[in-house]
């Protein structure tokens, strides 16, 4: 009785209206949309606990319009041990790979979005200490390896990350992180220019705060706000530089056979260097809007129906507008859960 496991599939068809996020010629295809999502989980009777997931998602273009398709997997392995003091150490290992269409807008050298397909592996170790009135403290230093396919580089990723948080009873939590992280590139130059050799370094600092709240004795009404606060910046002329506020609210409500979730995430993005166009005195601003919204209903036992739609927009002083776009969603189909 100590295991526990969860797996589910889900399968449905949908329709992306700007698959490339393409701010010119913007062109939409339906797909087919499968996912899996497993869990395995041992609970910490004695002290143990181990959590075990994969979760991916496979969506398949009818239309080829520069993407046959995308492709999303995770898996994690964690591992936690409870010692006396309220002491608690951790080990994860993560693992990824992605083949989407991103935004990876960085420098004058790279477009705003491109398909980008890369691996990479995390080791966390983590280290929590449980303090009086319902305060606790953690610290992680995740290492990371990226194998990224061109136009972007490979590159190692490392820092630590120290997390205060408090429990508010039983149904909320308000929790502060503060993180900073290397990244040092293994081709990429500091200054995009002929005859320069120095391996690009980026330097990011980053604060969070969050605050997860269950609004009823059942359950059934749950948020999540969230605000983070990022700066990059390189061991070049600047033109990686930038700084980063973003703001989000999840508001879930859920029963025996319904769940409807909604998501709203606003970030904005200030480049120091960057100028916004050629002989422009201003600099480069973008700013981001992402609008999710899903529904799914119990058909029988373990068999769902769900729904969903998704918004996102990006908006620039980018004098030629190249920055533009906005794509709209819509996925629909069935899900099992074992």
């Amino acid at each position: 009785m100590l295991w526990d496991k969860q797996l589910s599939f889900s399968s449905g068809l949908g329709y992306k209206d700007n698959v490339l996020l393409s701010a010119f010629n913007p062109q939409g295809s339906g797909f087919f949309d499968n996912g899996l999502d497993v869990m395995v989980l041992r609970v910490p009777m004695d002290g143990w606990k181990i959590v075990g997931a994969i979760v991916g998602d496979d969506k398949r273009y009818w239309h080829d319009v520069g993407a046959s398709g995308e492709d999303s997997f995770i898996g994690s392995l964690q591992a936690y041990r409870e010692f006396h003091g309220g002491w608690e150490a951790g080990m994860e290992v993560r693992g990824l790979y992605q083949n989407e269409v991103l935004d990876i807008a960085t420098s004058d050298a790279l477009p705003a979005t491109a398909l980008v397909e890369g691996y990479g592996i995390t080791v966390q170790p983590s280290l929590r200490k449980a303090l009086r009135g319902n305060l606790w403290l953690k610290a992680e230093i995740p290492v990371s390896r990226w194998l990224m396919v061109s136009p972007l580089d490979d590159y190692w990723e490392f820092g630590p990350v120290a997390t205060v948080g408090y429990d508010i009873g039983e149904r909320a939590d308000v929790t502060a992180s503060y993180s900073a992280t290397w990244q040092p590139h293994d081709t990429w130059t500091s200054v995009p220019s002929i005859g320069s050799s120095a391996r690009l370094e980026l330097f990011q600092q980053q604060a969070e705060w969050a605050w997860h709240q269950y609004w009823d004795s059942g359950q059934h009404w749950r948020s999540t706000t969230r605000m983070v606060l990022t700066w990059k910046e390189d061991n070049g002329e600047g033109l990686f530089n930038y700084f980063s506020y973003k703001a989000g609210e999840d508001l879930r409500w859920q029963t025996k056979n319904w769940m409807v979730e909604a998501s709203l995430e606003v970030a904005n993005e200030d480049y120091p260097v960057q100028s916004a166009g050629p002989h422009d005195p201003d600099t480069l601003s973008r700013t981001f809007w992402q609008v999710s919204v899903e529904m799914e209903r119990r058909i029988f036992k373990g068999l769902k129906g769900f729904a969903k739609w998704d918004y996102e927009q990006c908006v620039s002083n980018e004098l030629l507008g190249a920055d533009n776009y906005q794509a709209n969603t819509v996925t629909g189909g069935l899900r099992y859960e074992f």
